[in-house]
């Protein structure tokens, strides 16, 4: 079972959780696993519309949420500690500002929206070809 070992609210109301799901898989050989979180709750401002927004709560529920997993393989004992903070402190300093962003609770709705409507199709008529 995973362990939460970090959490931090962001300026925009969401707060982004780190857990770590580490485990040793040979002699002092470890697996370094952290696995990366951020619920985003649905309100209807996250919609262009009152049909979307309820399309999205049907389809995914009250919240979406972002998931990354991290893994670095054959970590040696004395060093998982060291390597789950430098993974956190990469996704830090490179990721964080992006989910602190205004825009970054619509972009995920939206997306999440998007993917559970599966597959747009098109229609291309007959003896169009590209």
């Amino acid at each position: 079972m995973p362990k939460l070992i970090k959490e931090i609210p962001l300026s925009n109301g969401l707060t982004v959780r780190f857990f770590d799901a580490s485990r040793r898989y040979f002699g002092d050989y470890h697996q370094v696993r952290v696995k990366i979180s951020c619920d985003v709750p649905l309100t209807p401002d996250l919609f262009q519309d009152e049909a979307s927004y309820e399309t999205a709560t049907k389809l995914l529920g009250a919240c979406v949420s972002y998931q990354k997993e991290i893994e670095h393989q054959g970590v040696a004992g004395a060093s998982v500690e060291e390597t789950v903070d430098r993974v956190i402190a990469h996704f830090v300093e490179h990721s964080l500002e992006y989910f602190s962003g205004p825009g970054f609770p619509k972009k995920l709705a939206q997306s999440e929206l998007v993917k559970a409507q599966g597959p747009k199709r098109g229609f291309i008529p007959r003896g169009v070809h590209g």
